[in-house]
């Protein structure tokens, strides 16, 4: 019995062998292979309806919901060559060759209020929240190109926690014991400033309103142009900080007398509210209220001025790092709505939420009071169907079982529909 067996298995093996050297010799009874090329992809995986031709936002519609815009080169160099991404989004746009943005449900509804406000009453605030890796960067630059095209002044912070926390240099103020300025990070954000505004500031004309006196030698006299004070700033590092708090201040008072609208945007607003890395000579802290540029941006956020807007993320990411330790003990129950950050505890995840309530503190809840909270979710089905076409499209997955039907629901499932998951975890295919 076993050698029938046997037997059969080995006429079964040869049959196998010899039906396949039969195919490789004759094409037409070659089995079917997938090809890795885009072009050889079944035309119910890959379309084009995951990308649009449209690169203005302001003509971007809920028709172009889950589609990916691109923003040209010369435009992208001009918003981000200064900052706007963090290292991981930088080199996904080179190896895109390509900076591409998704048109997402809460940037189209932040470009309406910004179309139908009244800007003759206090700024309207509003304040993105969600999930880590949710995209709110994105939806922030998403916005930053609308203001560029709309010929809003732009006041851009990419990233306030290299104010606040790792600045290049700090030094004392000259005008006050406790002030502390970051020079070097002045400049460079003098420089954002110039980038994005250089034309509207030649179009506007806008001058100084007072004299202002940098040294026994260096005078902006009143009626002089805005320009001179940004240009002394970066060619006189040392007046960095002291340019950047009266070039805003100059912004928000002149902003409020209609001569032009202002759009102010902060990723990561919440680092301005917790504590600071800078220490003064004696090894103290720093307080953010006594660092000059930090100070500068943050009444920005109150509603004391009009003919402008402010929009603004929070994000976990800050305090994320503290979730890696396990602690014996439980931490004590604080009030969200009081909550300080403890020195002897580091606070786990479990203890904050994503909301603004959580992440801005009672200070900065106090100075946003009242804003539009508006939440960035993860990825729906048709966003994360069109995330997996511009990911295949872009080779970024390559894998063959990935681009079927089966894999692309296990790459739902592993990802959670999370945007920075799905990056992450498609590198690998």
């Amino acid at each position: 019995m076993i050698n029938r067996v046997v037997t059969n298995v080995c006429h079964s093996m040869t049959f196998i062998a010899r039906h396949h050297s039969l195919s490789l010799c004759f094409p037409k009874h070659r089995p079917f292979v997938r090809c890795l090329s885009t072009a050889c992809e079944p035309r119910h995986m890959i379309t084009d309806t995951f990308r649009t031709q449209e690169s203005h936002p302001s003509q971007h519609s809920s028709q172009h919901l889950a589609m990916f815009y691109t923003i040209p080169p010369e435009l992208a160099n001009r918003l981000f060559i200064l900052g706007g991404w963090d290292r991981q989004q930088q080199n996904a746009f080179k190896t895109f060759n390509e900076t591409s943005i998704m048109v997402r449900s809460p940037a189209l509804e932040v470009f309406e209020y910004l179309k139908r406000a009244d800007y003759s009453r206090p700024v309207n605030r509003y304040v993105f929240f969600g999930p880590i890796g949710s995209g709110k960067t994105y939806t922030l630059n998403h916005i930053l190109h609308f203001g560029f095209e709309h010929k809003f002044l732009l006041l851009y912070c990419p990233n306030p926690s290299d104010w606040v926390r790792y600045p290049e240099e700090t030094a004392q103020s000259q005008h006050k014991v406790e002030r502390i300025d970051t020079p070097i990070d002045a400049a460079v954000w003098l420089q954002l400033f110039r980038t994005h505004n250089s034309h509207l500031l030649d179009e506007l004309d806008l001058r100084a309103s007072k004299q202002y006196v940098w040294s026994q030698r260096e005078v902006t006299e009143a009626g002089d142009p805005l320009k001179n004070i940004l240009e002394h700033g970066i060619n006189r590092i040392k007046h960095a900080s002291d340019c950047m708090a009266v070039l805003i201040k100059e912004i928000k008072t002149q902003s409020s007398s209609q001569k032009f609208k202002t759009l102010v945007i902060v990723d990561k607003v919440n680092a301005f509210y917790e504590k600071s890395k800078i220490k003064y000579p004696d090894r103290s802290l720093v307080d953010i209220d006594n660092i000059t540029i930090a100070r500068a941006f943050k009444k920005l956020f109150t509603n004391d001025w009009s003919n402008g807007a402010v929009v603004v993320s929070v994000c976990k990411k800050l305090i994320v790092p503290y979730r890696i330790f396990n602690f014996p003990a439980p931490l004590k129950k604080v009030n969200t709505r009081t909550r300080r950050q403890l020195d002897a505890e580091p606070m786990t995840a479990k203890h904050l939420s994503d909301l603004p309530q959580d992440l801005l503190t009672n200070l900065g809840f106090k100075d946003f009071d009242p804003f539009v909270p508006i939440e960035v979710t993860l990825y729906d089905d048709k966003e994360m169907e069109s995330c997996l076409n511009y990911y295949t499209d872009r080779k970024w997955i390559q894998r063959t079982a990935a681009k079927s039907r089966e894999g692309r629901n296990e790459i739902k499932f592993l990802t959670g529909f999370n945007p920075l998951e799905t990056y992450e975890f498609t590198s690998a295919l």
